[in-house]
């Protein structure tokens, strides 16, 4: 018995879950084994992330078209989509995450980072957002949730005299 998958169902047949990331194709990239279709820019192209369930598909975009992206097993890394800041992207079994990694204390003031909208397209779908911030995409047909996203978050990960965490 396992918490989180560990097989799915790939061209009829049960195959171990593995979100290594590999080329399709159409240019996207994609997890080998997933319980859930997703894909994510192979660069030159502004939509980052697809994900698609039950019929419907929601989309995540970057406001210009990103780069190639450098491949290490699960995570896609667009480098220098502003200046200094670089967006992850990591498949899962069920869905996929995305963070922004900002390398240094001027890329952190920039403007345009402290303002960046990442637009969503859905089809079909009713794109909420819950009292805590989180996003829910809802089959209007159904009434049930097809795509949840929690708040986003952010820390800083500085070591040492450098880290803020609140306190003196």
């Amino acid at each position: 018995q396992y918490v989180q998958p560990v097989r799915t169902r790939k061209d009829g047949k049960w195959t171990d879950i593995d979100t290594t990331l590999v080329k399709q194709k159409n240019g996207t990239l994609a997890p080998k084994a997933a319980t859930t279709a997703m894909s994510f820019s192979g660069g030159g192209d502004t939509t980052f992330a697809q994900i698609e369930k039950d019929g419907h598909a929601l989309s995540l975009d970057w406001p210009t078209k990103l780069p190639k992206p450098k491949i290490d097993g699960s995570t896609a890394t667009y480098a220098d989509v502003l200046d200094g800041v670089d967006l992850k992207v990591t498949a899962s079994a069920e869905g996929f995450s995305h963070i922004l990694v900002v390398k240094n204390a001027e890329a952190a003031a920039d403007p345009e980072l402290a303002e960046l909208e990442l637009p969503v397209d859905t089809d079909s779908l009713d794109l909420t957002e819950d009292a805590d911030g989180g996003l829910t995409a809802t089959d209007p047909g159904a009434g049930g949730a097809v795509f949840e996203a929690p708040q986003p978050l952010m820390w800083d990960s500085a070591q040492g005299s450098e880290a803020t965490d609140g306190t003196d």
